[in-house]
């Protein structure tokens, strides 16, 4: 009886030590899968912030090889059949992140062609400044003003609140200054033409020199427009930088 029952507990405690190794196995490879997801998502946000650190500086080489890394990225969330989650959430600007390394070598035409079926979209808001470096280089070439001013103060014009508005219903007023700053731009004809002869620069999007009221600690909004007056979403500049010193 006592070794029928010695007989019955062996095999229990063998199930049990198996059972033990196999929650561990399955926990060791958990861990190291979630480890290596994790490192590799934090690797990219690195990538992507440098990229963006690069491209506000003007560097293209630096633009080039992060977004070289950045489609390395891309290839490895294909390979690991997460394409579709890594589309959601890490590569959802991809595209726009092309878009600016154009801009970086300056082709217009191509930022254009590339944003132009994308333009209710508030990252496409290099579409507008293309335009505008377009009539920037068509002064340059000609040192005639007219043209390029009163197309900037129209069309150029129209793009910019266009931009603001889309800007608007994504984000915060406070998001969405420097798109307030080219919109008044655009519509002042001092600024303007003070921007349009400015030396040339590498690509930004805040067009022009930021004023020295603005430097020394003057507005970019507060989120309140001065005088405490609300923002007229049917003027899109009339808070903020609209009255620019």
């Amino acid at each position: 009886m006592r070794r029928e029952k010695a007989m019955t507990v062996k095999p229990v405690r063998k199930r049990s030590w198996i059972k033990l190794i196999l929650k561990l196995s399955f926990l060791a490879i958990f861990t190291a899968l979630t480890s290596a997801v994790i490192f590799t998502v934090v690797n990219f946000c690195e990538h992507a912030d440098r990229f963006i650190l690069y491209l506000k500086i003007g560097d293209s080489d630096g633009t080039k090889r992060e977004l070289e890394k950045l489609h390395y990225f891309y290839a490895l969330s294909e390979k690991w059949k997460v394409q579709w989650l890594a589309d959601r959430y890490l590569f959802n600007d991809a595209y726009f992140y092309q878009v600016a390394d154009i801009s970086l070598i300056e082709d217009w035409e191509k930022v254009k062609e590339a944003l132009k079926d994308r333009l209710d979209d508030p990252r496409s808001y290099p579409y507008g400044i293309a335009k505008f470096r377009q009539a920037q280089a068509k002064y340059r070439a000609t040192h005639k003003i007219e043209a390029p001013l009163n197309f900037v103060m129209t069309e150029v014009r129209e793009d910019f609140e266009r931009d603001l508005r889309n800007c608007l219903k994504a984000s915060e007023y406070l998001k969405c200054w420097d798109r307030v700053f080219n919109y008044d731009l655009a519509g002042n004809k001092k600024d303007a033409e003070e921007a349009l002869r400015q030396p040339k620069m590498p690509p930004e999007y805040i067009l022009g020199p930021l004023k020295k009221k603005l430097l020394l600690g003057g507005e970019p909004p507060t989120g309140k427009p001065p005088g405490g007056e609300k923002l007229d979403e049917k003027k899109p500049g009339s808070g903020g930088l609209r009255k620019r010193p």
